[in-house]
């Protein structure tokens, strides 16, 4: 029998915030995109800070969405606590 070691202990539940940061930049640019076409242009502002804020987390691993979710508690695969 093959054991397979996972990344994250079985105590971890949920989506870390390596996933849930560029899941949420792909929600905010759609939504500007969607609203700068259905509405006004200037909603294709929201996609451009989306896409900033995602271009400085791949850059420097942190982001103003990064660290709120810090803040309310959710995990991240980098923090030694979660093995």
């Amino acid at each position: 029998m093959i054991e397979t070691k996972t990344t994250c202990p079985s105590r971890f539940a949920g989506s870390p915030i390596e996933r849930i940061v560029p899941a949420l930049a792909a929600a905010v640019t759609a939504t500007g995109l969607a609203l700068g076409e259905l509405h006004a242009p200037q909603w294709r502002l929201l996609s451009a800070v989306a896409a900033a804020n995602l271009a400085l987390y791949a850059a420097a691993g942190w982001c103003p969405a990064s660290a709120l979710l810090t803040r309310v508690g959710v995990p991240s695969l980098r923090d030694p606590r979660n093995g």
